[in-house]
């Protein structure tokens, strides 16, 4: 192969920002709401990037679920904020932003929506790298006059190798993609990797410019990134300083300043970058002070090249893992996944296979058996729905999984009937536009929570006015500790979480029957009274007493509307606390089973999200009972023998824990 001298000409190379998505994605679980990022977008538009990565991954289903944002209202806000600037998505190809494939007439209705509300580049990907997977998103993408980028999932394995990677590039070339982009979603690809692939597919479609995407996580994207562009590649995707590094990207300045002074040109303002990053420094300062931003994310960690685990990944499993009280798992996890990816077919791990993969490790480890517990997408993978496999899957373990259950033959989606339409006329009102309809597709529970907030106004809750003879309300960090409440976790420096001021410490799940006796939450002479506490947006009084003092009765939830944002007063000899509504407190655990009942427990921690049993009916072995989301996959409950359901403690909405009551059968 030809040697190149990487001063052998000057060329421009263009960059793709990426902190406002992928960089914020792989650092702080996509945690990065609008308001704090807003200030910094007029300044952005004018820092001369190629392109800025600014929604899909993981930020629509983040937005709906923990931010209290419209992830349509997020891209046109951006959009208006920023029009000087070419405005990116990534796209799940036929998996859109969710975990499964849709039907073909919603992947166009959300690839016509997405460039109608801003997006100018829609990079598209399939987890399996099956071409199949890519041609109606590409198709559509043309039709609507977007730029389509496709894309090649990088990764290793005995059966990935240099030439599928050309022939897959040629096919995405016939189907009208306008660039290509090497996605190295684990940084897994070293320089020579990179200056081979890319040379091979300048060879192979000198016509296309070539993008690089790879992350820092194991040490190796600055060097990748550099011998990327004196191979050819055209843009490569970076991050300003204060959120790259760790599993984000490289620091958009670093590059600039070394293609420089090897002769590139670039047009990015450094003034702007300046700027840039004085403004995000505060913004990842405030992420560090919150426990958001854990230092596990931004440390080098050369494992990786072993375990694959992308960055969004990585920050989403140590998160998840904690709130399952079980971060000490984490080396097992991590070292359970390449086992796990083998059995599967060696699909490089990128959404959604990523989150498949490393759930099933986390799963196995937990469970103590690998693949007792199997999500309802580890199973729809193993039929084949996601697409074909690199290998063919270890056939002992899909017979485990799958049982007698028939494989899928052919392109998966044109058994799927059209759901658009459907699904707009199903949800009537509820849908204020055919977006709400796309985001109730991706995500149904979660869309329908966020409409519901939305109705009720999203009422803001501000910081409590405290009275200034009061003395300082103590830090978290004085705080003895908090007792679980209903399977929730909460976090320091959550505001108003309750309504003297004081912010919960970090704790840990219990079940969610049970029940605290009381909460101290300040000094003993300042706390007595009565206060209202909000948890999951549901208000509940509870009475406090000094710490010598009695406990005085658990928190019930208020029935009247939600309580106001400011301060419930304790007066100086305080009057006895107000009934509360007549709504029983927690039911107590359910009984256990008599002779001749079999119970169904919860195999793992997660929440219900279906029940599909009731009691006297009757089920065979294998049947699902109770369906769980956890580690945002679905995990199916199901019956252990034939008999009748004789009684259901699940609940949907509720939190469990492994070993809890769902269901007995008789």
């Amino acid at each position: 192969m030809e040697v190149k001298n990487i001063m052998s000409k000057t060329r421009k190379v263009g960059f793709t920002e990426t902190v406002l998505r992928d960089a914020n994605q792989s650092l702080i679980a996509t945690r990065l709401p609008y308001s704090k990022f807003e200030p910094i977008l007029e300044t952005m538009d004018k820092a001369g990037y190629y392109s800025a990565e600014v929604w899909g991954g993981a930020t629509f289903d983040v937005c709906l679920r923990y931010l209290q944002e419209d992830p349509w209202e997020r891209l046109r806000k951006i959009r208006a904020k920023m029009p000087n600037t070419k405005l990116q998505m990534l796209l799940r190809g036929q998996n859109i932003l969710g975990y499964k494939h849709y039907p073909d007439d919603v992947v166009r209705k959300f690839v016509e929506h997405s460039v109608k509300n801003g997006i100018d580049i829609i990079r598209i990907f399939d987890a399996l790298n099956d071409a199949r997977n890519l041609e109606v998103a590409i198709d559509e993408t043309v039709k609507q006059g977007a730029h389509a980028s496709g894309t090649i999932c990088f990764t290793t394995s005995p059966v990935h190798t240099l030439e599928k990677n050309v022939q897959m590039v040629k096919d995405l070339q016939k189907m009208g993609v306008k660039s290509i982009c090497i996605k190295d979603m684990a940084g897994i690809m070293g320089p020579k990797e990179s200056y081979d692939l890319v040379s091979a597919i300048k060879d192979a479609v000198p016509e296309l410019p070539v993008v690089i995407h790879t992350h820092c996580t194991t040490g190796l994207a600055f060097m990748t990134c550099l011998k990327g562009v004196e191979a050819g590649a055209d843009v490569i995707d970076t991050a300003i300083s204060p959120m790259s590094g760790g599993t984000a990207q490289p620091a958009t300045e670093t590059l600039a300043y070394a293609l420089r002074s090897f002769g590139y040109e670039v047009d990015l303002d450094d003034k702007v970058l300046i700027e840039m990053a004085d403004f995000f420094k505060g913004v990842r300062a405030d992420f560090i002070k919150d426990g958001t931003l854990d230092p596990i994310s931004m440390a080098t960690d050369t494992q990786c090249l072993n375990y694959q685990i992308p960055g969004g990944m990585l920050s989403n499993l140590i998160s998840q893992l904690k709130m399952m009280n079980a971060i000490d798992k984490l080396d097992q996890a991590l070292a359970e996944t390449p086992k796990v990816r083998a059995d599967l077919g060696y699909p490089p791990l990128v959404t959604p296979t990523s989150q498949m993969v490393g759930s099933q490790a986390v799963q196995n480890v937990l469970a103590g058996e690998r693949y007792k517990v199997v999500g309802k997408e580890i199973k729809a993978y193993c039929r084949g729905e996601y697409g074909r496999t690199p290998a063919p899957i270890d056939p002992d373990i899909q017979k485990k999984i799958l049982g007698n259950t028939p494989v899928v033959e052919g392109r998966f989606a044109d058994s799927l009937a059209p759901e658009f339409e459907k699904t707009k006329k199903e949800l009537g009102a509820t849908a204020k536009s055919d977006e709400d309809v796309l985001s109730y597709i991706a995500f149904p529970q979660v869309a329908m929570a966020f409409f519901k907030d939305r109705e009720a106004g999203f009422p803001k809750k501000e910081e409590p006015k405290k009275d200034a003879a009061a003395p300082a309300a103590p830090k978290a960090s004085d705080l003895p500790p908090m007792p679980a409440w209903q399977g929730h976790v909460y976090y320091a420096n959550v505001p108003a979480s309750v309504s003297n001021g004081v912010t919960a410490r970090p704790i840990q799940p219990f079940a969610a029957s049970y029940q605290p006796p009381h909460l101290v939450l300040a000094p003993k002479d300042t706390c007595p009274g009565t206060y209202t506490i909000t948890i999951d947006g549901k208000p509940y009084q509870i009475s406090v007493a000094a710490a010598d003092g009695p406990a005085p009765a658990a928190a019930a939830p208020v029935a009247a509307a939600p309580a106001p944002a400011v301060p419930v007063a304790a007066p100086a000899a305080p009057a006895p606390a107000p009934a509360p509504a007549p709504v029983p407190a927690a039911a107590p655990a359910p009984a256990a089973p008599a002779a001749g009942e079999t119970p169904v427990p919860s195999p793992m921690p997660g929440n219900v999200f279906k029940v599909e049993c009731k009691p006297g009916q009757a089920v065979k072995a294998g049947d699902v009972l109770v369906i769980l989301e956890a580690m945002k996959m679905e995990i199916e409950v199901t019956a252990p023998v034939d008999g009748t359901v004789k009684s259901v403690a699940a609940a949907v909405g509720t939190a469990v824990n492994t070993d809890d009551l769902l269901v007995t059968l008789g």
